[in-house]
């Protein structure tokens, strides 16, 4: 979900993960009163299964750790240290899933639980399959350690899971340069490791989604999946009009619903959707091209995808569509952002 649906302050996370993060910590010794410095966390805050920290605070808990974490593979760790117990009703579902493909299905539709800064998706490729990644988050760093928490996580899981400790990936594609520890993804994963790519990605065999799950239980997953349900229903009347035609829109990023489909959705008519939006100060279109101006500025800075398919992955055929359209929202033509992003890595 891209940033504007909420703010960095709002306490959205489950603080089970970041109760890991505290936790693999103080095992290197590093001092509770260290970690959460500034954070405005308390250890009460982290004894407690139902309370929500927001991003400000785990982006501030995420610098305290990796100040002070003895090694550069602290996003390896976490991903390996993190159980499924630890999302909740989700990672029930998950568990209880027919096969790794319905179990990816059910993380993408239901991600917000957890983790609504990120987002991935699955592309079929034919005999293989991409797992994109992507952060709505504005820190670099928060980024390159969510990297590495995903490929780990994945791995981790992946053989939990399946019950099968040779699952494994093709490739990994990963958005930065190849680090020093290089090592350390060779004992999570014996796939191709591919550095500086345009995308954060996981490359697996088409055939390995068919993978049944150990655990497998229609009836517990089809009860989890509606608690899941009714959990994200209960979040749902705190999120305004705009919000929800927000997170509709980004629940199928470049290939955007029509305002027809979105009033679909939302169980509404067209002419009832239009005029609550105007009622708000706002329109549809709008919203698409907030959408759309959020997502291309965050390919731009955070990818090194070329201009017309950063074009193509919002919508547009078109590359100079699309170039007129930026220039429109922003007063900037997309090479902007581009040089700013080479900047700030200079």
């Amino acid at each position: 979900m891209i940033r504007g649906t909420w703010n960095l302050t709002d306490p959205l996370v489950p603080v089970n993960i970041p109760a890991t993060m505290v936790r693999l910590g103080t095992e290197q010794g590093i001092n509770t009163d260290v970690l959460l410095k500034n954070t405005g966390i308390s250890p009460e805050l982290l004894a407690n299964p139902s309370a929500r920290l927001s991003y400000q605070q785990i982006i501030l808990l995420t610098g305290n750790l990796v100040k002070h974490y003895p090694s550069p593979t602290l996003g390896l760790d976490l991903g390996k240290a993190i159980n499924i117990n630890q999302f909740g009703m989700l990672g029930y579902a998950i568990l209880s899933c027919e096969n790794i493909r319905s179990a990816l299905n059910l993380g993408q539709k239901y991600h917000y639980l957890v983790d609504p800064a990120f987002t991935f998706e699955m592309v079929d490729q034919g005999d293989t399959t991409a797992l994109r990644f992507t952060s709505h988050l504005p820190s670099d760093l928060f980024f390159r350690l969510a990297c590495d928490i995903f490929l780990s996580l994945f791995a981790t899981l992946g053989r939990f899971l399946t019950g099968n400790p040779e699952l494994d990936a093709v490739e990994v594609h990963l958005n930065h340069p190849q680090p020093d520890y290089i090592d350390a993804y060779k004992e999570i994963s014996s796939a191709v490791f591919l550095f500086d790519q345009p995308r954060t990605e996981i490359i697996i065999d088409s055939k390995l989604l068919d993978t049944p799950l150990a655990m497998a239980d229609q009836a517990t997953a089809a009860m989890a999946e509606q608690q899941c349900a009714d959990i994200l229903e209960r979040m749902g009347p705190k999120e305004g009009l705009v919000a929800k035609v927000r997170r509709i829109l980004l629940s199928s990023p470049g290939n955007f619903l029509s305002v027809d489909e979105v009033a679909s959705q939302l169980a509404t008519s067209t002419r009832t959707l239009s005029r609550g939006l105007q009622d708000v100060g706002t329109s549809y279109q709008r919203i698409l091209d907030e959408v759309r101006k959020e997502m291309s500025i965050e390919y731009l800075r955070n990818s090194n995808l070329p201009i017309e398919e950063v074009a193509a992955l919002i919508g547009y055929s078109d590359p100079s569509n699309f170039r007129k359209a930026f220039r429109r929202w922003t007063s900037h033509a997309p090479s902007y952002y581009r040089e700013e992003r080479n900047e700030v890595v200079e």
